[in-house]
């Protein structure tokens, strides 16, 4: 495929910028680890020697074109706190989907624990793409799909049934959680979680990086999939990455990695990082959805049940950010995009 990263829109300073927007945090009165994003960012930048919103980009534009399947997975927390998840995560899979629709065709299936799906499926048609049957997924273009991963030990079989099902050429993650060294999934202030609550995504991603298939991990505290390849800057960095608070004392880092990994302060940003590059490299700003489009999409994931993941209310927020701060984002990072592939003549 050809675009405009070519011509050098999608350049290193361009992804320097994008970057340094979605690493900003803000998350200091929550009780969470503080001052953490950049140091998770600049272990993994040392890792892959390049932005990582660029490198997403491209390696997106390099394997996905029209018609290709795209898995995306999501949906973070679990019963009783969070019971339909948070809205971290949903809405970066919504742009995520909406983009590589819009921009190559794509055809992209949304993934996470039935209990997740309905924020999930709302956050993206309020961000303009339908979600549909199987059967009428086949049918049409412009639309996602779902699909149900199962929870429990059949992380192995349900991996490969899917990717035998739709033979996707990318598989993203964003904000969703892979287990420890011994298996076991964690909040990141330490809480255990058992695989009867989870689904296995780790077993996704480790079947597709053995197909050949490119993953992508977008996350932002270091148990999420993707982090594996800095485990050990995991567990220097976060407070609990090398000894957890539950039994298994192994610490919240996982150990499950992917081809690229994208850090951000939220993880929902860190798509819409991906998105705003994709934006550049193909000259259409429309790729990158709106402010209206963020305000529904979150009022919408709210409605169906996703919690501020912090404060574990129906609010209009994320991870203890406000409504204002995504959009503003949003705003950013239109602008940014703007720049990049307009010209602006000085007048002196």
């Amino acid at each position: 495929m050809t675009t405009n990263t070519d011509s050098g829109f999608l350049d290193a300073a361009v992804g320097e910028a994008i970057d340094s927007l979605i690493q900003v945090e803000m998350r200091f009165a929550s009780g969470l680890p503080r001052g953490v994003i950049h140091r998770l960012y600049d272990a993994a930048r040392d890792w892959q020697q390049a932005p990582l919103t660029l490198l997403a980009a491209r390696a997106l534009l390099e394997r996905v074109g029209k018609g290709d399947r795209v898995l995306i997975v999501t949906g973070a927390g679990a019963p009783p706190w969070l019971p339909h998840g948070e809205t971290d995560g949903p809405l970066g899979a919504a742009a995520l989907a909406r983009a590589l629709d819009l921009g190559v065709g794509a055809k992209p299936i949304l993934v996470s624990e039935a209990r997740n799906l309905p924020a999930i499926v709302a956050s993206t048609e309020a961000a303009g793409l339908a979600v549909v049957t199987p059967e009428v997924f086949d049918a049409r273009g412009a639309c996602a799909t779902t699909e149900v991963f199962t929870l429990g030990e059949n992380g192995p079989a349900d991996a490969r049934a899917l990717l035998e099902r739709h033979k996707p050429t990318a598989v993203i993650f964003v904000e969703k959680g892979g287990p420890n060294k011994h298996g076991v999934f964690h909040t990141i202030t330490g809480s255990g979680r058992s695989r009867e609550v989870m689904a296995s995504a780790d077993a996704l991603a480790d079947a597709a990086r053995a197909a050949g298939v490119l993953t992508i991990g977008i996350g932002d505290g270091g148990n999420e999939i993707g982090f594996g390849k800095i485990a050990d800057k995991v567990a220097e960095i976060q407070l609990f990455g090398r000894k957890c608070a539950c039994p298994c004392e192994g610490g919240v880092a996982t150990v499950v990695e992917t081809d690229i990994l994208v850090v951000a302060a939220i993880s929902n940003w860190g798509a819409y990082g991906v998105v705003a590059a994709l934006a550049i490299a193909l000259g259409r700003s429309d790729v990158l959805h709106s402010t209206a489009d963020e305000a529904r999409m979150l009022e919408y994931c709210v409605r169906l049940g996703a919690v501020d993941g912090i404060l574990a209310r129906p609010i209009m927020g994320v991870d203890g950010t406000n409504a204002a701060s995504q959009e503003a984002l949003i705003v950013l990072l239109h602008n940014l995009v703007a720049n990049a592939i307009g010209h602006q003549n000085r007048p002196f």
